[in-house]
């Protein structure tokens, strides 16, 4: 079975050759839709894939998808960014599930790369390697990127768009293949800008219905990228109420409105979700740090204990862990 390579591109000079010429030689064709690029990004594109269609922008990132996925001929469709890669020796898992009749699209683990060690199921990198290079970690994702070429699967979504819904649940896999994302790598393209765009688009979409994927996507924006806590609490509280990962959403407001110095309202949703059993190494870590500010020492100490033992922060943060739970109990 044939195997298209379907990507959309704006101004992606520093990410795309490397992009495409890793996975050129495990896809049988490839097609780019160019958003508007200046800097070179459609003519890189244009050494190696078959196809290089033009799409004029209309703050519409599934209408572009969507354009790509129409155009191409593989009998199976692999989604690509410019700023992802897939190692070689993950290719074959990728023939092999194509091959599996039951299924009809697999989700991949996109590994985000980053040095935020406070961002939610930050996963320490212990062991560095060619993937994570400099980085200190990463989050995990599931994102269906791997699919039948077929008119009935389409992208869904102005922004942070997904094909989910246009497949049945009972025809959905996962694979174990990690797609390494490096979405802070560039130098000349800040975060902030970036996030900022994305965010004015998703404030739009909200004023128009209510999502709770968006409205948590949104907050996480606000909180890790934008530095706006109000916006991102009251997002991700929203998130929670519409039923969007409850227990991580409300984690995530209460770390806003800790980033934000509003405590009381921190430690309520905190102890909310610490007596409900949600822990995670970062509600445990700001969790001591409010016990302690009330004057509570042996509690700071007993959950900075149970961040480590729930896996820590990342070697420099752990040892600062240490260090206090030694002065806490002195």
């Amino acid at each position: 079975m044939r195997l298209s390579l379907c990507m959309i591109v704006k101004d992606e000079a520093f990410f795309i050759e490397e992009c495409l010429a890793s996975a050129a030689p495990f896809v049988d064709e490839i097609v780019v839709v160019d958003t508007g690029s200046t800097d070179g990004t459609r003519e890189i594109a244009e050494r190696y894939a078959d196809k290089v269609l033009d799409f004029e922008w209309i703050d519409d990132f599934s209408a572009a998808r969507n354009t790509g996925l129409a155009a191409a001929t593989g009998d199976w469709i692999l989604v690509l960014d410019a700023d992802e890669r897939i190692a070689a020796e993950d290719f074959p898992k990728l023939r092999e599930a194509m091959s599996r009749d039951e299924y009809d699209g697999f989700y991949l683990i996109q590994r985000n790369y980053s040095n935020e060690e406070l961002q939610l199921k930050w996963i320490a990198i212990s062991q560095p390697d060619q993937w994570s290079g400099d980085w200190k970690g990463y989050t995990e994702n599931p994102i269906l990127r791997l699919f039948r070429r077929n008119d009935v699967i389409r992208y869904q979504g102005n922004i942070h768009e997904i094909v989910d819904g246009t497949l049945a649940e009972a025809t959905r896999g996962t694979l174990d293949v990690p797609l390494h994302h490096y979405i802070d790598a560039n130098p000349e393209r800040s975060r902030l800008d970036r996030a900022s765009r994305y965010l004015v688009l998703m404030d739009r979409l909200l004023e128009e219905r209510d999502d709770g994927r968006i409205f948590g996507i949104a907050g996480s924006t606000a909180l890790y990228a934008v530095n706006d806590f109000a916006k991102a609490s009251r997002y991700l509280q929203r998130a929670a109420e519409l039923g969007y990962e409850p227990a991580r959403s409300l984690e995530g407001a209460a770390e806003a409105a800790y980033r934000g110095g509003n405590f009381g309202v921190a430690q309520d949703i905190y102890r909310r979700l610490y007596k409900d059993g949600h822990r995670t190494p970062s509600l445990c870590l700001n969790l001591a740090n409010l016990a302690v500010r009330s004057g509570d020492k042996p509690r700071g100490a007993a959950l900075l204990e149970e961040c480590l033992a729930l896996g820590g922060m990342g070697p420099e943060t752990d040892e600062t862990i240490r260090r206090n739970i030694e002065f806490l109990a002195g």
